[in-house]
């Protein structure tokens, strides 16, 4: 479970999460949608430590996070794939793979990689190919398996759909799913495409302007017009 308690991040004068408190269930997708400008990654960035918060605390589970560097949390079982798809172009995407295991005590393992490549086939035909030669979908899949070799317990996702065709979302989406049923994964989702983050999510979080709106499971979200037409888009 990821606990989040009156969180607030600024930026010198301006403050991009404002008091922000919700939780994510162990085993549930929880999205975090609004607006640009929302403070969706500012959140997303302090929860893993890249930002430190002017206040507030992040418990994963009973360990409180506050004090963690962010080259630690995947070792804690806390994994972030940051908007971007920032995979490292000169190594190849068996190389990008191992190097998310460096964190761990064993690093990794033929099973690590084995397990990634079963939910991945289109890394194990490219495994040797330069992470340069890939497409948009590629690139995705190859930094969600990547996180995915910490084997974390959680797992923050920033905007994964962003400008990929929508055959492609919806294979990274059904994954997300799949992780969630059979590894009891945590997933926090953040997500521009409102609708479809909703279709997979468990729960909603809403901000707007870095405040909390509302935090309701994904069905009742997806049920209020008002509420989306004011703050999702749809």
């Amino acid at each position: 479970m990821l606990d989040i308690r009156d969180l607030t991040t600024t930026y010198g004068p301006v403050t991009a999460v404002d008091g922000v408190s919700f939780t994510a269930p162990q085993g549930k997708i929880t999205a975090v949608l609004g607006a640009n400008g929302a403070g969706k990654t500012s959140l997303l960035r302090t929860i893993s430590g890249l930002i430190r918060p002017a206040s507030g605390t992040t418990y994963l589970g009973e360990l409180d996070l506050g004090s963690v560097a962010a080259e630690k949390m995947s070792s804690l079982g806390l994994s972030h794939v940051p908007e971007g798809r920032g995979v490292i172009t000169e190594l190849t995407v068996e190389e990008n793979l191992r190097l998310g295991a460096l964190g761990r005590a064993d690093k990794s393992r033929p099973a690590d990689l084995d397990r990634i490549y079963s939910l991945f086939p289109v890394l194990r035909e490219r495994r040797h190919a330069t992470a340069h030669v890939l497409s948009g979908g590629e690139r995705q899949m190859l930094v969600i398996g990547r996180a995915l070799m910490a084997t974390p317990t959680v797992l923050l996702l920033d905007e994964p759909s962003l400008g990929l065709a929508p055959r492609i979302v919806a294979q990274i989406f059904d994954l997300l799913k799949t992780l969630v049923e059979s590894d009891g994964l945590t997933i926090v989702l953040v997500e521009q495409n409102a609708r479809s983050a909703l279709s997979i999510a468990d729960y909603g979080v809403v901000l707007n302007l870095g405040k909390l709106v509302v935090h309701e499971e994904a069905a009742v979200l997806a049920a209020d017009e008002k509420l989306r037409h004011a703050y999702l888009g749809f």
